[in-house]
């Protein structure tokens, strides 16, 4: 470990440059250590500089030779991320065979898969399961309470939105959270305290997420304001929100 410490300083130096060299610095950190997070960080900048399908392929021809949960659930997340839904799913398999590995790759993987690959609803019931655990990392803890409480804006449940949301912004800064309690708030100095710090999102994101909030709330009017402003900005994101809202109204 100790050996590959200069290659993993000077390849994290060099990507923090944007140089491509990062690559063969972290590749040699890698094969030296046989670091499992060492690995992550070579496949990350694989991923980034080479492209997905070489980093799938190094995380698969490493995980044979020497197999550790991080680099399984790695390279299903890139896959995910690349659409490739049969390796990722494989990769969640091959992770699941080993301890957590400490970093929420493994369930960042499961939520993915879910959130990609299955049928609407499928990423809450997932983030519903990992919620029970208290040894998440603060990444997926972030996910799960992001994902659960967009569930409860869309299926009307608002008591819990307004308690998810505040929950979520006792941890931290979180703009999305701010725009739902701006649009549960009775006050209306502090519905326009949070909509200031939910105007930080980017503007297609605001909209999107105004759009869900609205949707959630039976303001039909504003809801169809802001998908066509998202429209605007994004034309398949806002289709995707349509879908989102539909299939929420026909759970219901």
């Amino acid at each position: 470990m100790l050996l590959s410490l200069p290659f993993l300083w000077a390849g994290r130096l060099a990507g923090m440059f944007g140089s491509p060299l990062c690559v063969a610095l972290l590749k040699t950190a890698w094969r030296i250590s046989l670091d499992g997070r060492t690995g992550v960080t070579a496949l990350g900048a694989i991923a980034k500089y080479v492209g997905p399908a070489e980093a799938i392929g190094c995380g698969l021809a490493w995980m044979e030779k020497h197999p550790r949960a991080e680099l399984a659930a790695y390279a299903g997340i890139v896959a995910a991320e690349a659409g490739l839904a049969d390796i990722a799913r494989n990769m969640l398999t091959a992770s699941s065979q080993f301890p957590p590995d400490g970093m929420g790759l493994a369930e960042t993987l499961e939520f993915s898969v879910a959130k990609r690959f299955e049928p609407l609803g499928a990423a809450a019931d997932c983030a519903r399961r990992l919620e029970s655990r208290n040894d998440l990392s603060p990444t997926v803890s972030g996910m799960i309470y992001t994902e659960l409480l967009w569930d409860a804006v869309l299926r009307g449940r608002l008591d819990e939105a307004r308690g998810r949301a505040e929950h979520i912004l006792a941890i931290g800064d979180a703009p999305m959270a701010n725009l739902v309690l701006a649009a549960l708030s009775h006050n209306a100095g502090q519905s326009a305290g949070h909509m200031a710090k939910a105007s930080k999102l980017p503007p297609a994101e605001l909209h999107y997420y105004s759009f869900l909030t609205a949707s959630g709330t039976g303001d039909d009017e504003r809801a169809n304001e802001h998908l066509a402003r998202l429209t605007e900005f994004n034309t398949g994101l806002a289709e995707y929100a349509a879908v989102q809202v539909s299939a929420a109204r026909e759970a219901e």
